[in-house]
Formats: C-alpha cells, sequence, structure tokens
C-alpha cells in the first residue's frame, strides 16, 4: 500500500511541476510529457527500499532480507500490466509495459500509433528475452553458463560497443563486473557485504578485452523457445479442429482434417524455424574461466533507441519512451513544443533536480538512489567501481547523460557516476560533440554542460561546464 501511494504521490507532484514550470504551459500540453514523469516515479518508489521501511515504522535501518522481499513484491505486482494500448484525450496512443525489471511507458502520435506502440512492446520483450540474466534460455545466460555461444547481430554489437566503451572510460564500463555483482546480491536481492578476498578474485575476471568475438558459428541451432513454438501450433491447431459442436460425420472426419492441419502448422512453424536458424549467428567466448557479463547497463539506451527506430518505421514523427529512469523522445510534440522530461532528484523519491526540454534526444540518469541496502548503518548501492569492486564513491550521487544515442547515453550514464567532476570533464571535452551531462554532488551542486545548459529549468545551484 506505501508502495503505491508513494508511486501516486511523486507522478502527481511532478507533474504538477511540469505544470507549473516556466512559462505555465496548458494542461493538455503538461499531460504529453507526465508519462515519463508518472513511470520514472512507479519505478523508482518501487526500487527506494530505504524511504518504505522508515514509513513502516521501522528504525529506517534497511535490513538485507526486508529489501529483498519488498523488490520480490514488487517485481510480482508488476508482472500484472495487461499491456494493452489505450486513447489518450490529445490523441497520442500509449501503452503500459512491465519488462527489463522495471515499468515502462510508451507513447505515439500518428494514424498508425497503435501498431506503433504494440510493435514496439513486442520489440521490448524480445530484447529482454534475448539479454536478461535472469532468464536461463537467453542468449546472455546460456552464454554465461557454456563460456562460449553464439548470438544473434544484437547481441554482437551490444558487446562489441561495450567493449568499445570500456577502452575509452579507461575500464570504468565494464560488462564483466557481473560476478562482483553477484557478491554482493545485486542481480538476485539476496544482500551482502563480501570479503575483500572475495572481490579481489571476482575482479579477475572483470577484463572485458579478453571477450573474444570469433566467425559465424558452425552449426546454428534453432531456438528451444521456435521449437516450443511449433510444438505448440501444431497441439493448438489438432485441438482446435477437433473442439466445438460437430456431427457424427464431422466427428469421424477430424483425426484427418487435425493431422492435415497439424501438418501445415508444423510446415509453417518449421519454415520461421529456418528462417532463424539463417539469422547469421557469431560466436562469443568468454576467454576467463569465470567470467560472466550483464549488458543491462546499456540494454534500456539500446532499446529506447530501438524503440524510436519502431515508431518510424510505422511513421511516427512524435513520441516518448519512458524505461524507468530513461526517458527518449522522438520530435517534438505534436503542437510543435519539445517535450519536458524532468530529473529525479536522488535524495528524494518526492522531488526532482530539474526540467529538461528535449527534441530527438534521450536523457538517462543513473544513481546510487536506483537500488542499494544498509548494513549496520552503512548504505552500499548497486554501481561498482571496477577499479576497487566496491560501490563507486567518486562524489556524485546522480549523473544524467543527455544525447542522440541511447545506447551510448546508457553506458556513459554509468561511467561518469563512477568517474567523478573532474575526470567526468576531461572525457566530455574530447566528446562533447556526442553528449551533455548533468552531475550533481553530495552537496546538491550541479554540474551542466554548456549544452544542457539551454535545455535545463532548476532552481538549484548551478556550474556551467565550457569547453
Amino acid at each position: 500500500m506505501i508502495k503505491k501511494i508513494l508511486n501516486i504521490s511523486l507522478a502527481i507532484i511532478i507533474t504538477a511541476a511540469l505544470i507549473g514550470c516556466g512559462s505555465k504551459p496548458a494542461a493538455k500540453d503538461a499531460a504529453g510529457d507526465s508519462a515519463a514523469a508518472q513511470s520514472t516515479a512507479a519505478q523508482t518508489a518501487a526500487v527506494q527500499e530505504g524511504s518504505s521501511d522508515q514509513e513502516d515504522g521501522s528504525d529506517g535501518e534497511n535490513d538485507p532480507e526486508k529489501a529483498a522481499e519488498s523488490e520480490q513484491e514488487a517485481s510480482s505486482e508488476s508482472i500484472e500490466i495487461p499491456e494493452t494500448p489505450y486513447a489518450r484525450e490529445d490523441g497520442g496512443v500509449s501503452i503500459d509495459v512491465f519488462a527489463m525489471d522495471t515499468y515502462m511507458n510508451l507513447l505515439a502520435y500518428g494514424d498508425h500509433a497503435e501498431e506503433a506502440v504494440v510493435a514496439a512492446a513486442e520489440e521490448i520483450h524480445r530484447i529482454d528475452d534475448m539479454l536478461s540474466t535472469g532468464n536461463p534460455e537467453s542468449e546472455i545466460s546460456m552464454l554465461n553458463t557454456a563460456g562460449t555461444g553464439a548470438v544473434s547481430e544484437d547481441t554482437l554489437r551490444l558487446i562489441e560497443e561495450s567493449q568499445a566503451l570500456y577502452k575509452e572510460t579507461g575500464g570504468l564500463f565494464d560488462i564483466a563486473i557481473y560476478p562482483v555483482m553477484k557478491l554482493w546480491g545485486f542481480p538476485t536481492q539476496e544482500y551482502r557485504v563480501p570479503a575483500e578476498e572475495e572481490i579481489k578474485t571476482a575482479l579477475k575476471t572483470a577484463d572485458v578485452t579478453k571477450i573474444m568475438v570469433g566467425g559465424a558459428a558452425d552449426t546454428p541451432q534453432t531456438s528451444a523457445a521456435a521449437q516450443s513454438t511449433a510444438a505448440a501450433t501444431a497441439r493448438d491447431a489438432a485441438e482446435g479442429s477437433t473442439a466445438g459442436g460437430q456431427t457424427a460425420a464431422q466427428t469421424a472426419q477430424a483425426p484427418a482434417e487435425a493431422s492435415a492441419a497439424a501438418s501445415a502448422a508444423a510446415e509453417g512453424t518449421t519454415a520461421a524455424a529456418q528462417a532463424e536458424v539463417q539469422t547469421p549467428k557469431t560466436q562469443i567466448t568468454l576467454g576467463i574461466p569465470g567470467m560472466e557479463i550483464d549488458l543491462g547497463g546499456i540494454a534500456k539506451g539500446f532499446t529506447s533507441s530501438r524503440v524510436m527506430e519502431v515508431f518510424k518505421e510505422h511513421g511516427v514523427k512524435h513520441g516518448l519512451v519512458s524505461l524507468g529512469g530513461n526517458v527518449q523522445v522522438l520530435g517534438d510534440k505534436e503542437n510543435g513544443k519539445p517535450w519536458r522530461v524532468a530529473i529525479q532528484n536522488p535524495e528524494s523519491e518526492l522531488d526532482y533536480l530539474g526540467v529538461l526540454d528535449i527534441e530527438d534526444k534521450c536523457v538517462i540518469t543513473s544513481g546510487g538512489y536506483e537500488r542499494f541496502f544498509e548494513k549496520d548503518g552503512v548504505r552500499y548501492h548497486h554501481i561498482i567501481d571496477p577499479r576497487t569492486g566496491y560501490p563507486a564513491d567518486s562524489g556524485i550521487i546522480s549523473a544524467t547523460i543527455i544525447s542522440k544515442d541511447g545506447t551510448l547515453a546508457d553506458g556513459l550514464s554509468t561511467s561518469l557516476f563512477i568517474m567523478g567532476k573532474e575526470q567526468a570533464e576531461k572525457y566530455w571535452r574530447s566528446n562533447a560533440d556526442k553528449f551533455d551531462y548533468i552531475l550533481e554532488d553530495k552537496d546538491g551542486k550541479l554540474y551542466v554542460t554548456e549544452g544542457a545548459a539551454d535545455l535545463l529549468t532548476t532552481e538549484a545551484e548551478t556550474e556551467i561546464v565550457k569547453k
């Protein structure tokens, strides 16, 4: 109950802030912006254990076991989202989705907006099924288990982009940090503070340069999902042919018809399976025993960019997707005004740092407030510094990236959080054509690159970072 109240409260506060900010746009204009705020609010409240424990009347100490129970409860409640498109009063079509362990909202405008959001939701689930470390049949899980395996074009692309970002950030963006994450219990919510020796051992596998990309796989296999679909389709065809109120003659004839239907269905599914087999696969080998990878630090940004591509394929020119703390927009709003996106305040789930006016960009924020636990009065968050194996402590508590490239922005939001102010400034000056950022330090001061300063409305103390 408390979690639901927090969700609603944050959505109301951020929406009200958007309405009241700047030149006080009409309620209809603000409605087009609130989807991102509402989805982000739900995701934030669902994972922010500290405040809900305190609201329950406890002493505010966040027990790892209670934190795990809270996250599992939130996850089980989330799966009930119907994922049915619905029309909005402003002419847009929206759909709510639960995937990648977070609430999402998609919004599109145009003649084919409904088809667009449905297709985009399907694409989100496809990517989640492919990359999820929690799904034992995903490409990443099977690769981690076997140490080698054939992956699809999208997975290969993300691995290669992660390798490039690993080099560019001096190893701070590290998809091979997953064994260390598991030691801390973040993937399973079984939280603990690992021993230093455990961390040192796990860090020996966290070298992305040892991931080897080979040629096309010699024996591509039809996926278990494809095989299961073929069997289910054939079974359904057979059952469907014998169902209903049949006459005696029809009943006698049903076995042959069912067999024919099953054969036809099997042939159709086999063709689909063959098409999947023919899709190019590339062999990946994790070059260190015990190495495991997790693309979660880049997957949502990649997914939001893919949603924009799906929207364009359906003729959509104005749209938005909010994936937890990730927001990406297509074009401007239908009224010609920019989209307005609120940035979560890491110090308060009922407040925000400021509002960005954006077009054709994404806004992706990382912070220790997203996932954490407390032990013996110390808070441990999920953003691990690959140099130490411990939660990053750079003096930055929130890193927001603004870019046209969702994949890059997702990876950099984590990297700059770990870098800290000085190193982030140096990195940005070498890559200012690709992104802008907003960093918040422990004192609440914002460091804003000059490209983002023109887009930001905030009451916080700011320092403009110039080239």
